[in-house]
């Protein structure tokens, strides 16, 4: 009989407010947050992963206070729902009382992002042993690089062209090992020894995220139809420099974050499944987002991702959506594989951004 343990686990890895812990005491399931930002879609598109068959998690920061304006409010969508072992809060008081993101000063945001990493980094990924970590943004960029160091595959999303830059020693003085993996970051300058940049010479959280992943995808088509055809005027250099070089060693797509208005389910079902690698940026693909990204998955892994049929979970309908029935959620438990995954973008390093 197969075991659900075969397949591989991604983890979603987002700075967002995406799920929050349902009212009832026992607190089974989280419910998607509808906080009006990329989040909503994020746990859209969580929940539609699971129903396939995805053994899928997603880490995000303990929010506390954001938590309990969400649920007060009643801005959360009961049709999705996630068991409460699929999420893995990350703690720190910096989180606990934080407010909105885009609200706080920039220094706030980059004591968030890191603080959020270092737990990621040192707690939620250990745990969980992802075989795939998928990361959201600038607060997330040093993941792709420290996941390196134990040959495990990242995609990294970029929402737009909002980044933070800080310097090693702030690094490391939040408690993330830096030192380990130094030379995959992106840096003001082309970096000499690790003691001479330490103090000196800061690294871009957004470049390094790109640099360091094994796949880029960006959630905004004009993003990378642009660089492509190098009409990006309005980004900076590096980050166009950074994303062209990605797609030029294929190692870049886009899939947009917001709904297709082509989209027809009848048809879709009739697709057949083309892989997205090196795919140009038209955005006509009539799949749905889940298998889009699915194929994405599957073609960094070489390896099937979805359960067959009979063993998905089994949901239910409520009004019309789609949701985890209460008694068949997946199971948590998983061997790791010992495939090593091909990194086709080592092609681009730290020296080959010399001339940004």
């Amino acid at each position: 009989m197969s075991n659900y343990s075969t397949r591989p686990r991604i983890l979603f890895v987002t700075p967002e407010v995406t799920f929050v812990p349902e009212k009832t005491g026992n607190r089974t399931y989280y419910m998607g947050a509808c906080s009006g930002c990329f989040g909503d879609f994020l746990a859209e598109l969580i929940n539609d992963l699971l129903n396939l068959g995805v053994d899928v998690h997603v880490a995000q920061p303990d929010y506390r206070k954001l938590f309990a304006m969400l649920s007060r409010n009643e801005q959360t969508n009961p049709s999705i729902k996630l068991p409460i072992d699929r999420v893995h809060l990350a703690e720190d008081r910096v989180f606990f009382y934080s407010n909105p993101i885009n609200s706080n000063y920039e220094w706030e945001n980059i004591e968030i992002s890191l603080n959020f990493q270092r737990e990621v980094i040192n707690q939620i990924a250990p745990r969980v042993q992802p075989d795939l970590i998928h990361c959201h943004d600038w607060m997330t960029g040093l993941i792709p690089a420290a996941a390196k160091e134990y040959e495990m595959p990242c995609l990294f999303t970029v929402q737009n062209s909002d980044s933070a830059k800080s310097l090693l020693s702030y690094v490391e003085d939040r408690g993330i090992d830096a030192a380990a993996f130094w030379r995959r970051l992106f840096y003001d300058r082309f970096p000499g020894d690790y003691e001479e940049i330490r103090d000196t010479n800061p690294l871009d959280l957004l470049l390094s995220g790109i640099l360091a992943a094994h796949h880029v995808n960006t959630a905004r088509p004009v993003i990378l139809s642009d660089i492509v055809t190098d009409r990006s005027d309005f980004f900076y250099s590096p980050l166009r420099q950074v994303l062209a070089q990605k797609w030029n060693v294929g190692c870049a797509c886009a899939i947009s974050s917001t709904p297709d208005p082509s989209f027809n389910p009848t048809i879709d079902k009739k697709q057949k499944r083309n892989h997205v690698m090196r795919q140009r940026p038209s955005f006509s693909d009539s799949r749905s987002k889940a298998q889009r990204y699915i194929d994405l998955y599957e073609t960094i892994l070489q390896r099937s991702l979805a359960a067959p049929e009979h063993q998905k979970a089994g949901t239910i309908r409520v009004n019309s959506h789609t949701k985890i029935s209460d008694g068949q959620v997946i199971p948590y438990r998983k061997a790791r594989s010992t495939q090593s995954y091909p990194l086709p973008n080592e092609r681009i390093s730290t020296p080959a951004m010399a001339a940004i």
